[in-house]
């Protein structure tokens, strides 16, 4: 199996791509009712989030979700909880409501049940934003892990897993995390794969086309197919 034909939008600006991702999620969003909005961290969609954030919308009506998380405290380097509140809520958004994945257990995996009741519990994600590492990963989805096998699945038993990450240079030291799992992501109206820098873009090209299962990002893309659109910063990144 080969992930669907993907189409790669194309920006020689962070400013066009960040409103051109602006402009696609107000749409998706305002025309979405009640819905969640799952988001990832890193870098890259941090001017898309805090632009998103400004945008007069019933933000009441969304609920704000991780796509992963690192297991740390949100007063940590590393928390996308605390990357979100400090970019898309720092404006109108905070008027909408938001789900952490770190609570109190100690290991991601002892959080697993309680957290998938809340993912089940959330209205249905209208939109996820995904990113890529350059280990071809996305979410939490690292091939190194025991646990890849069933949180890639498209019919994974459960929303989110708990995984323990080998150590490595795109890991470092956060080697708990939590991530949704491939039913939670297929579960999404529509996805977006935000990347920058020419190096990321062939990275994806040829994952893309090569079969789904060879990659992490490939496994995501067959999961949603035309449901995913793809946006990308050419140049340095």
């Amino acid at each position: 199996m080969t992930p669907a034909a993907q189409d790669i939008t194309l920006f020689d600006s962070n400013q066009a791509m960040t409103a051109a991702l602006v402009a696609d999620a107000r749409a998706v969003l305002s025309a979405a009712g009640p819905c969640s909005l799952l988001l990832s961290g890193g870098s890259s969609p941090c001017d898309f989030y805090t632009a998103l954030g400004q945008e007069e919308m019933n933000w009441g009506d969304i609920y704000i979700a991780l796509v992963d998380e690192r297991w740390v405290d949100e007063d940590d380097a590393g928390s996308n909880a605390a990357l979100v509140k400090r970019s898309l809520m720092a404006g109108r958004a905070a008027q909408a409501d938001f789900l952490p994945m770190k609570n109190g257990a100690l290991t991601p995996h002892q959080a697993e049940a309680e957290l998938d009741r809340q993912y089940r519990r959330l209205p249905k994600p209208a939109l996820s934003v995904l990113g890529m590492g350059p280990d071809k990963h996305t979410a939490s989805w690292f091939c190194e892990t025991a646990e890849y096998e069933i949180v890639s699945r498209a019919d994974a038993p459960l929303l989110v897993g708990g995984l323990d990450a080998p150590q490595t240079p795109v890991t470092g030291a956060y080697l708990q995390r939590m991530t949704i799992t491939g039913s939670m992501l297929g579960l999404s109206g529509k996805a977006y794969l935000i990347i920058k820098g020419d190096s990321k873009i062939d990275l994806l090209r040829a994952c893309l086309a090569a079969p789904a299962n060879d990659s992490p990002i490939g496994r995501a893309a067959a999961i949603l197919g035309p449901r995913l659109q793809i946006f990308a910063l050419q140049g340095d990144g």
